[in-house]
């Protein structure tokens, strides 16, 4: 309550500026996060820990920054005292507390993509046909793809991940804002920047990515954030690479009713075992695993039936488990639903790869943001497919974001009818 009266004053005050000003209604231009840190000179993660409350801020500090807020104006953006956040949601987005939320855990970093005929050998020197700079990671892949949907499944998305202090950090908060994604610095990385990332994308789509790590620990994302009070559907989505760390904080979050998702990205070696990869199959609502880590933990032939039919006697012996989405490229992905142990096949649209990076994580991002809206498994894996399909289609894990519209349009295109809970696997795959 205290942080909501705050707010509220700072936000009265701001008004009787703007009138004695002159200025009537709303102001066009919203200040960002990175210009209030600039002007109450702390870091954006400080700036991002004020407005949340995800962090403790000392009362010094917390003034400097509400100051900032009220000097630039930034309470132009509606305050939301409900959840105690500033949304960054505009006045005719009506109702965006009902909507379901999603917070992915992980990976934010500025990728560089090298562009060539093919991978250069030991001691080669090649030039690139061109080096590109775009926001990656697949945390921010996820959350990015999710916030795109728009129109019918609209959802609240944040991302909660490591920020630095340095220029790029604040050029991705900006990039995260206007893609509609809500930043939660929940650790300053140790060398102090965003985490960077090299990929050498060859001309037939392969690639190959180098990264910079950090991992997340228990003590980094705050049980507060646990607290919905509007009751609506929410799901914490998380990498592999961060599982060891963070199994107690996830324990917390179901119990406060939210669902948990893994993306299989990093998963330590440790879990590519039948067995210890059956543990995470009772700790996860649903878990997306990828074609290489599939083949890995059933010992199989690589081949699409070869696989689907190695997790189908795998998943026979689990009985307490979660979803299980196998995603197989352009082979399309299988859906495992709870008490399925056959599967559901969901076919794959054929495209010209021109890079693969993030095909993955649009995938799941799409996904999930369809299935905390319907509900609906099946028809959140043919939203995931036709994301996945048209993310390689492009340069970069965010160079082609599809948004709902866009993918209801292939989706008719390609005579895929609309499904319900029980539909067929004919009926799924050939629209009949």
């Amino acid at each position: 309550m205290e942080m909501v009266g705050r707010f509220e004053n700072i936000s009265k005050q701001a008004t009787r500026i703007f009138r004695n000003r002159g200025f009537s209604g709303m102001i066009q231009r919203r200040p960002t996060i990175v210009e209030i840190a600039r002007k109450a000179g702390v870091s954006t993660g400080t700036v991002s820990h004020v407005m949340n409350q995800t962090a403790r801020v000392r009362p010094p500090t917390r003034k400097k920054v509400d100051d900032a807020i009220l000097a630039i104006s930034y309470l132009s953006r509606p305050y939301d005292p409900v959840d105690g956040r500033i949304s960054r949601r505009d006045p005719d987005h009506a109702g965006s507390l009902t909507c379901p939320r999603l917070v992915s855990v992980g990976y934010i970093s500025v990728d560089y993509t090298a562009r060539v005929e093919v991978m250069p050998h030991r001691e080669d020197r090649i030039s690139a046909r061109h080096i590109g700079k775009a926001l990656g990671g697949p945390a921010a892949n996820v959350a990015v793809c999710a916030a795109a949907l728009g129109g019918d499944f609209q959802i609240d998305v944040d991302l909660a991940t490591a920020l630095g202090s340095d220029v790029d950090s604040q050029w991705a908060l900006e990039e995260l804002a206007r893609k509609n994604v809500r930043a939660l610095p929940i650790r300053t990385p140790s060398n102090g920047h965003l985490s960077r990332c090299f990929i050498i994308v060859e001309a037939n789509g392969c690639r190959t990515i180098i990264n910079e790590p950090f991992e997340l620990s228990e003590a980094d994302l705050p049980v507060q954030l646990a607290s919905d009070p509007c009751g609506r559907p929410r799901c914490l989505h998380m990498e592999g690479y961060h599982v060891d760390g963070m199994q107690g904080t996830l324990l917390d979050y179901r119990k406060h009713g939210w669902k948990l998702s893994l993306q299989t990205t990093g998963l330590p070696s440790a879990y590519h075992t039948r067995n210890s990869f059956g543990v995470l199959l009772t700790l996860f609502d649903i878990i997306f695993v990828n074609a290489e880590l599939g083949r890995e933990i059933t010992k199989c032939r690589p081949s699409f039936s070869a696989i689907r039919e190695a997790f189908c006697e795998m998943l026979k012996t689990i009985t307490d488990r979660g979803i299980v989405i196998l995603t197989l490229g352009e082979s399309g992905a299988v859906v495992f639903d709870v008490g399925d142990d056959a599967g559901v096949h969901i076919a794959a649209m054929a495209v010209d790869v021109v890079d693969a990076t993030g095909a993955g994580d649009a995938f799941c991002g799409s996904f999930l943001g369809v299935w905390l809206k319907s509900s609906n498994l099946y028809l959140a894996a043919q939203y995931g497919a036709v994301a996945g399909g048209l993310a390689v289609t492009a340069e970069g894990a965010q160079g082609h974001i599809a948004n709902a519209a866009e993918i209801q349009d292939v989706l008719a295109q390609l005579a895929w009818l609309p499904l319900v809970q029980g539909a067929t696997e004919r009926a799924l795959r050939t629209g009949t």
